[in-house]
């Protein structure tokens, strides 16, 4: 009777010590996955996670396999593919470094297996296990889903003109951005992941659409009521190295504004000096045959203290939409 005493007071102290309650039914051997989980392997991910529910405890778990995924993905970041299409870029290169980090936190799972389960008291501990080779399959699915709308995009890329080039190159952009993600994922779920079918592709696309936007040069038109608005576009376009000429242009961006004056009806007599002004803004972009290739108006309304033509004139309306937008979607409507 001693002897079984003292070997369940031994018991005690060792779960104890592991944190975890101790119970008739449990044994050492029985714990020795929550004490030594299994290694990830070139196969399986391995984590231990601990909840209120079954549920709860598996989330955890895989928010623990994510996690190891999300380091492994910002080390390698500056090899991938996704870095060499940045151009050096650093700014540009951080921002899309920090969405696929954070992307792969995220990561979608499925044919999750709970290894080992301990439930005690109101407290659930499980291991799980993640096969690599599913989970990759999983993205190279989606990734393919996005290359086939990058394929058709740009068979109709090649036959386009200069200024609809520049259009299509915001969505194909577009698509090339989603793949961003993928592609430092799909090496940390698998070390021996092969991009080639991609990366020599997509390297040339980045530099076909780069070159055909160097080769384009602007002229910008517009009416009284747009005049700002014009300067303001010039200048976004500037920022990115456009070319303006106003005899040798490839691009003809015509600005129109049409507008209508409202009061503000209110008792407060700073309020009653505001002017409204009500406007229809047409970009139309056309080459230089006089073909249109784009043609997008925007609604919008101003307000100024200073008369009906300082509110025609506001442009912060129009910079909050290219800021959201960028330049080119701006001038497109895309």
């Amino acid at each position: 009777m001693q002897i079984k005493t003292l070997f369940l007071l031994l018991t005690i102290t060792f779960f104890s010590a592991c944190g975890v309650s101790a119970s008739p039914s449990v044994n050492s051997a029985a714990l020795s996955w929550l004490n030594n989980p299994p290694s990830d392997t070139s196969r399986y991910f391995y984590a231990v996670g601990y909840g209120d529910t079954q549920k709860d405890a598996k989330s955890d778990a895989l928010g623990v396999i994510s996690a190891k995924i999300s380091v492994d993905v910002a080390s390698n970041f500056s090899n991938s593919l996704t870095a060499s299409r940045q151009d050096g870029n650093e700014d540009i290169l951080q921002t899309t470094k920090n969405e696929v980090v954070s992307k792969s936190k995220n990561i979608e799972y499925s044919d999750v297996k709970v290894q080992e389960s301990l439930n005690e008291g109101a407290k659930w501990t499980l291991l799980v296990q993640v096969d690599r080779n599913i989970l990759t399959a999983t993205y190279e699915r989606k990734l393919q889903k996005v290359d086939d709308k990058i394929k058709v995009e740009w068979e109709i890329y090649q036959d386009a003109g200069y200024f609809e080039k520049l259009k299509l190159s915001s969505v194909i952009n577009k698509y090339l951005k989603q793949t961003d993600t993928f592609f430092p994922l799909l090496h940390a779920l698998n070390t021996s992941y092969d991009d080639s079918k991609y990366t020599s592709r997509y390297l040339t696309y980045t530099k076909e659409m780069r070159k055909a936007k160097s080769e384009l040069v602007f002229k910008i038109k517009s009416d009284k009521n747009s005049e700002s608005l014009a300067s303001l576009i010039r200048s976004e376009l500037s920022a990115q190295n456009a070319t303006f000429n106003n005899t040798n242009y490839n691009v003809l961006i015509k600005i129109t504004t049409k507008a209508k004056m409202r009061k503000v009806n209110s008792t407060n007599e700073e309020f009653k000096k505001i002017t409204i002004a009500l406007r229809k803004t047409v970009i139309k972009a056309t080459d230089r045959k006089g073909n249109v290739v784009s043609n997008v108006m925007y609604k919008t309304k101003a307000g100024s203290s200073d008369g009906f033509a300082d509110a025609i004139a506001r442009v912060a309306k129009y910079e909050a939409m290219i800021e959201k937008k960028g330049i080119i979607s701006f001038i497109t409507g895309n």
